[in-house]
């Protein structure tokens, strides 16, 4: 080591071993199919799987052991005499160093315990593990395409669950519908089914309820009652139900004499309330602080009272970007922008076939293609609107995905990425392309990323005539006998030119041809040909 790497504390030495060990043999282990066994006596390196800020050195030393598939094992001092042996020797003994920051860098698949360890510990990491384990939900894929359950907000109190299959529910029937997921929940807890609101209000779709004990283990099914007048197609991948986790009471019931006296008795079984008696004091408070979001609804206000008791408000966490406001600014013009989509679909022979095709098969209650919606009178493709072949209207989604001042005038990509979360059209990756590369605040305000242009590096002058020809094309002339564009070809040493006529619709062949049959033939194969890699060539 040279003195700033003796200065690295014990864990980055360790991991600086694993590093040049590495690109020692890097000609044998980079692309190795089997993980590469690391045995190291040094249980810190678990430190690292403690998410830190890098400095640039561990970044460096992160990119190079991404290259390679390894997994590191612990094994006791008292079983690495061999590497000992050569690791202390006198010559290799470190100087004194300065202390550094730890950083984290190793994940933690690459860590495993080794089978040998002694038995204290290998309880001890058992014993842990079997906490984690009693005090976590678990879930368990019973099929690939299954998707895990996922919370629709940081606030909500049910995990979304996700069809695993496409099913159509017929008009006033039910369905048992698979998840293709198991779970398991904790002791004294059951996980309850309930409807989504959404599906209840819009589409009359209602949830057999029921409860999943901490027993189960199978398959979580949801039973779909559909209480409207037509058939409800649910596509694989759809949010069906929700599922809350619940605490319950498991004490025993006990037989008594007599009850509790309390004010109510046995006064008004199911009533909340018997007299006038509760008076609510109302508090007028003045909001000071408010955090936004792209979903007005989600917005919160909070007064002084909140702040040193709402632990959210200390809380780093993203309320506003750009992409949220402009995505808000969107759907504050929704009815507007929906009543200009249906003026131009009126125009547009595809989109009203399109319409009254999904109109059809929904109302034969048959499935729709695949990736194709029907919902409020418009079609929907993967859930993004579908719009009309109209310049207009595109321009004008364009502009408040692109051109706003809360947009900010994003790149290609990611204009692409806002429009495509609500909107859909033929060519739409084209067309945003275009749009973007002739946007005139763009050119002018942007600055060129590529390298500086080089500077231009003249033709060598030749030294032999038909040597070094250049060659181009003349097109668009007034057709004479059969021939409208003309081949020119140009010796640089001598400037000697031939003028050879071709058609309109000339091949690459055809230029072949006529270059052997009228410079090939008189002066030989050039050594090098210049011309503007027209598409002939």
């Amino acid at each position: 080591m040279n003195s700033a790497e003796r200065n690295y504390e014990f864990h980055d030495k360790e991991l600086l071993a694993i590093l040049e060990a590495f690109m020692e043999w890097k000609h044998y282990l980079y692309g190795a199919d089997k993980p590469i066994t690391v045995y190291t006596d040094h249980q810190n390196l678990q430190h690292f799987l403690t998410t830190k800020k890098w400095n640039q050195r561990q970044i460096r030393w992160a990119q190079l052991l991404a290259s390679f598939n390894f997994k590191i094992i612990y094994r006791p001092g008292s079983r690495s005499g061999k590497p000992d042996a050569l690791s202390r020797r006198p010559e290799y003994h470190p100087e004194e160093g300065a202390e550094h920051t730890e950083q984290s860098i190793l994940k933690p698949e690459h860590f495993s315990i080794s089978l040998v360890q002694d038995k204290p510990v290998q309880q001890k990491l058992t014993r842990r593990m079997l906490v984690q384990q009693a005090t976590a939900i678990q879930l368990m894929k019973m099929a690939a395409k299954a998707r895990l359950p996922s919370r629709g907000s940081r606030f909500s109190s049910g995990h979304d669950l996700y069809a695993l299959e496409d099913v159509l529910i017929q008009a006033r029937g039910q369905k048992l519908i698979g998840t293709g997921i198991a779970i398991g929940i904790l002791q004294g807890t059951y996980a309850r089914i309930a409807s989504r609101s959404g599906l209840a209000y819009k589409e009359s779709i209602g949830i057999g309820r029921g409860v999943i004990d901490a027993d189960y283990t199978g398959e979580v099914k949801v039973i779909m009652i559909n209480h409207g007048k037509k058939g409800y197609h649910i596509q694989e991948g759809d949010r069906i139900a929700q599922m809350i986790i619940e605490k319950i009471d498991m004490s025993d019931m006990m037989e008594v004499d007599n009850l509790q006296i309390t004010d109510r008795g046995n006064k008004g079984f199911g009533s909340t309330d018997l007299s006038l008696k509760r008076t609510i004091a109302v508090e007028q408070v003045q909001p000071i602080m408010c955090q936004l979001y792209a979903d007005s609804r989600e917005n919160r206000l909070f007064s002084e009272n909140d702040i040193g008791r709402n632990p959210g408000l200390h809380q780093e966490e993203v309320m506003v970007s750009s992409a949220m406001i402009s995505k808000a600014l969107l759907q504050e013009y929704e009815l507007k922008l929906l009543e200009e989509v249906r003026e131009a679909s009126n125009r547009d022979l595809e989109w009203l076939s399109r319409e009254v095709t999904l109109k059809d098969l929904i109302t034969r209650g048959k499935e729709l293609p695949t990736s194709w919606q029907y919902r409020d009178g418009f079609p929907y493709f993967k859930n993004q609107l579908y719009i009309p072949p109209n310049d207009a209207l595109k321009t004008k989604i364009a502009k408040g995905c692109h051109d706003s001042k809360v947009a900010g005038h994003f790149g290609m990509e990611k204009t692409i990425e806002i429009i495509t979360r609500d909107f859909y059209w033929k060519g739409l990756t084209k067309w945003i392309n275009d749009y973007v590369r002739s946007c005139d605040e763009c050119q002018h305000n942007k600055s060129p990323q590529h390298a500086q242009w080089g500077l231009l590096q003249p033709l060598e002058t030749p030294y032999a005539a038909w040597n070094s020809i250049s060659t181009d094309f003349i097109t668009q002339l007034p057709e004479s006998q059969g021939y409208t564009q003309i081949m020119v070809v140009v010796d640089r040493f001598t400037k000697m030119t031939h003028f050879i006529g071709l058609p309109t619709n000339a091949t690459a062949k055809d230029v072949a041809n006529v270059f052997l049959r009228e410079v090939w033939k008189l002066h030989g194969l050039p050594t090098e040909i210049i011309s503007d890699m027209d598409a002939k060539f």
